[in-house]
């Protein structure tokens, strides 16, 4: 990846004093808390008022909180986009007059971090494509989005092309930020095939490489590169039973190149994706969430949380027990483990690793006399003065060496994005339903109304929906999971009729009439309640000898429905929305998208 500049002290501007943060009121760190855990822990509606849009409706005092329901759209060619997109003006503008509403030192911290963002997206993303179409402007607004580095499904992508048609609609700029400090999963993706036997849709595992993940994207090195560039061969090759032209080919193209300039596997993915936007015309800059982790303005921020640790604490896990308790959900762990406390350190929101210990770990802090000492209580630990607010930002952006990365986490990501970065952040799903809590936290915590966000995502199903799951069936008669899912129910109604209701298969050569005649008459005369013990045994010998006259049909009915459960799954993945946007053909995804942004252009 390419660097930040080494310094950017000419920009933020802050008089020497004793620390204090005007936007939030000082605690002492070492203050008291109770609760002590271990210190080794690693870690609905489619529309809505365009000044609320995203987030939590909630009392100043968070005495009362009601959360928006998100979810994704279910079928092909649906949308959810809350608040509804003719809101997106009103909802910036109504954005920006929160924000300028916060105390002047956020004005400072916001038009300092700006800039710098702007700078670095530009120097990073004109690596690989072009920003010549960049305007610049401090008054221009920023819209901003993001993800992980990943070749994720095409209702996340869809939100890039959002960005980039919402920037151009109000004349903002657009910024996707690469969250590189999450870990990454796997280096590789589950690719549907159809089974040479069988002629069913499986899934089969393609790897662009042989590391097996755990570590942040930005630490993935690539480590079999032979492997990386046969990837996009190896996946046409699997799907192309089912997809003749997969994008894969035009982006392993750019990631060939992406891998050559910076070798980590999380850098090559979003470089080649975002220049595959370029090639499609989208106007969108991008920089990864590690190079912003650079700059002194997120050492402040930082800093304005770690040197109040005790008191964001509570706002945190008080935000978090109350998240649960309105979501009914039992386990300590979510939506997010409470930060602890341990021996006088308390836990932070926030990660450390190291390019030669890349693990992330718990971030932790401490005062001790005029110092904060922060550790990931083991081998790193840098002590910062904190007499002086400059000084102790200059050290603390000083200290974040490729061997001491200090990151945000989840929370603290969109919190620093959407308080500072941007005017307008659009969510995923996940990210907005999650971010809620985020906004009592900050709420809770720095004592401001948080600016609102968008919520978008789209579902696109493979092209080859529709193709048959039956091997023998006529093109004509394919059936979707719903239409299986009938049939099953339908089979095993059947299966249980063998049983306890084998009158129903008279017309069987293998019955015996007079059982069936004989059951037919049990139940023209049921007796009454409290007298059936003997009509009961009756009908239970009747029934046995019925079922044990239906065995063949029996068998036939369990292979039909074993048969229609295989159709079943392997129709449910070729309709599945969470194939990697790498296997749709380009040409097929543009389509889709623009269809479904307002312009429908």
């Amino acid at each position: 990846m390419h660097s930040s500049p080494s310094s950017i002290d000419d920009i933020v501007r802050v008089t020497s004093q004793p620390i204090h943060f005007p936007f939030s009121a000082a605690t002492a760190l070492n203050t008291p808390t109770p609760k002590t855990t271990d210190p080794h822990r690693s870690a609905g509606d489619k529309s809505s008022d365009p000044v609320n849009g995203g987030g939590t409706d909630r009392d100043p005092d968070c005495s009362s909180v009601t959360f928006r329901q998100y979810r994704a759209p279910r079928e092909h060619g649906e949308t959810f986009v809350d608040p509804a997109w003719d809101s997106a003006g009103s909802l910036l503008a109504a954005n920006r007059r929160v924000l300028d509403g916060h105390d002047s030192h956020w004005a400072t911290m916001r038009q300092a971090a700006r800039q710098q963002m702007i700078a670095d997206a530009i120097r990073y993303t004109s690596v690989y494509r072009d920003t010549s179409w960049v305007k610049r402007g401090d008054d221009r607004p920023i819209i901003m989005a993001g993800h992980q580095p990943s070749l994720f499904h095409p209702g996340v992508w869809f939100k890039n092309f959002a960005l980039s048609y919402l920037a151009d609609q109000h004349g903002a700029t657009a910024v996707n930020l690469v969250v590189d400090n999450d870990v990454a999963k796997s280096s590789a993706i589950r690719v549907p095939t159809t089974d040479p036997v069988t002629g069913l849709t499986q899934l089969r595992t393609v790897a662009y490489d042989n590391a097996g993940g755990g570590v942040p994207y930005e630490q993935t090195t690539v480590r079999d590169l032979e492997r990386f560039d046969q990837f996009d061969a190896e996946v046409r090759q699997t799907i192309e039973p089912l997809v003749s032209d997969p994008c894969v080919g035009e982006l392993w193209a750019h990631a060939r190149a992406a891998i050559g300039r910076c070798g980590v596997a999380g850098c090559a993915l979003a470089q080649a994706r975002h220049a595959l936007e370029g090639d499609v015309g989208l106007q969108t800059l991008e920089v990864p969430l590690s190079v912003v982790c650079r700059g002194n303005v997120f050492a402040e921020f930082a800093l304005s949380i770690l040197t109040e640790l005790p008191r964001f604490q509570r706002c945190y896990n008080d935000s978090a027990q109350e998240y649960r308790r309105v979501h009914s959900i039992r386990s300590t762990a979510h939506p997010v483990p409470d930060l602890a406390q341990s021996d006088g350190w308390f836990e932070a929101p926030l990660w450390i690793y190291g390019n030669q210990s890349p693990g992330r770990k718990a971030a932790w802090a401490r005062l001790v006399d005029d110092h904060l000492e922060i550790s990931d209580l083991g081998n790193r630990l840098i002590r910062i003065d904190t007499r002086s607010l400059s000084g102790a930002i200059d050290q603390l952006s000083a200290a974040m060496t490729p061997e001491f990365k200090i990151r945000p986490r989840a929370l603290l990501t969109t919190m620093y994005s959407r308080l500072i970065l941007s005017d307008l952040f659009l969510h995923g799903i996940g990210g907005g339903k999650y971010d809620q809590l985020g906004d009592m936290v900050t709420q809770a915590f720095f004592g401001v109304i948080p600016p609102q966000f968008m919520v978008l995502s789209a579902t696109v199903n493979l092209p080859t929906v529709g193709a048959s799951n039956d091997p023998s069936s006529d093109p004509a008669t394919n059936s979707d999971s719903r239409e299986l899912a009938s049939q099953i129910r339908h089979v095993k109604r059947r299966i249980r009729e063998t049983h306890f209701q084998g009158e129903r298969f008279a017309d069987q050569p293998t019955m015996d009439q007079e059982l069936v005649a004989t059951k037919r008459e049990l139940l023209s005369r049921i007796p009454p309640r409290g007298s059936r013990q003997q009509w009961h045994i009756e009908i239970t010998r009747v029934n046995r000898s019925l079922a044990q006259s239906l065995t063949v049909v029996r068998s036939t009915l369990e292979s039909e429905l074993a048969q229609l459960q295989r159709q079943a799954a392997a129709q449910t993945i070729l309709e599945s929305r969470e194939h990697s946007f790498c296997l749709y053909p380009l040409e097929y995804l543009i389509k889709t998208f623009n269809g479904l942004l307002p312009s429908g252009r």
